[in-house]
């Protein structure tokens, strides 16, 4: 399966994105987690607070389908 991460800002330097500066293409197995994905790309999960998919907040147990956008969203933070 092929999914399409996207994200900016501080979570860009862990994507190191291929197909523009906030695309990821990554060829996965089926049936994993958002959460398994990021592990396997060295990914720190702790940095995710929830990804959109399709316009909808979905959670790191999220498991995505073939030629899904996936835009990652980093904790708000701020003062």
């Amino acid at each position: 399966m092929t999914i399409y991460l996207k994200t900016g800002g501080r979570l860009k330097q862990w994507l190191k994105p291929d197909i523009d500066d906030y695309t990821l293409k990554v060829n996965a197995p089926e049936n994993l987690t958002l959460k398994e994905i990021l592990l396997s790309l060295n990914f720190p999960v702790n940095q995710v607070a929830f990804a959109y998919v399709e316009g909808n907040f979905r959670r790191l147990d999220y498991k995505p389908e073939d030629g899904q956008v996936i835009t990652l969203q980093p904790p708000v933070s701020g003062g």
